[in-house]
């Protein structure tokens, strides 16, 4: 194909050059061979020489700047595009790195929910050993529906489901938050042997 467009393009300007006329009847039959011309049709013998008018009337230049100046600003977008990912990403990696210092020692959070407090996506199917443990900030009795656990670092967790449990009144009972599958997460509460879905509210 770029050997063809080559003795094409070699063709046109030899036509140029030559005397006023079609361009195809200033090639001898040599040329014409070569060019593949004898296998064109009739229709398609007119549509190259418009190609040619054009060509010598200077818009094809015109055409080639238009095409070069939109690959130009497509380029300039994309780098564009580029260096405001990079901006974002450093901003991710700067939380993740001030909540990682503000974790207490011997407490590291687990890599879900540093992932979570920074707007990544957690795995599908994470570790459930890998539990965030905490404390209930005061008493605790059950939930029904949509009950609030506000927790001792500060986080707020929210039931996610309709389900009920009533117990005896615990005074901040241990928790144990983890993620489930397709993006949900559960809490195991001290001495309760039912899990209760939820929902982060508030994270720090």
């Amino acid at each position: 194909m770029k050997k063809l467009m080559t003795v094409l393009c070699f063709l046109v300007v030899a036509a140029v050059t030559r005397a006023e006329g079609g361009f195809t009847k200033t090639l001898t039959p040599d040329e014409q061979a070569a060019a593949g011309l004898n296998k064109l049709t009739a229709e398609e013998l007119a549509r190259l020489e418009a190609v040619v008018e054009r060509y010598k009337s200077g818009e094809v230049a015109v055409v080639q700047q238009q095409a070069e100046q939109k690959v130009a600003v497509t380029e300039a977008k994309a780098k564009e595009a580029e260096q405001k990912a990079a901006i974002a990403e450093a901003k991710v990696q700067e939380v993740a790195a001030k909540s990682t210092a503000a974790a207490p020692a011997g407490k590291k959070k687990p890599g879900w929910l540093t992932a979570l407090i920074t707007l990544k996506q957690t795995e599908e199917k994470p570790d459930k050993a890998e539990a965030f443990e905490t404390h209930i900030a005061g008493d605790f009795d059950g939930w029904s529906g949509n009950t609030t656990f506000k927790l001792e670092n500060g986080q707020v967790w929210q039931q996610n489901g309709g389900d009920s449990y009533y117990g005896d009144r615990q005074h901040s009972p241990r928790v144990k938050i983890y993620p489930g599958l397709f993006g949900s997460y559960w809490m195991d509460v001290e001495n309760v042997r039912q899990r209760v879905k939820v929902k982060p509210i508030h994270l720090e």
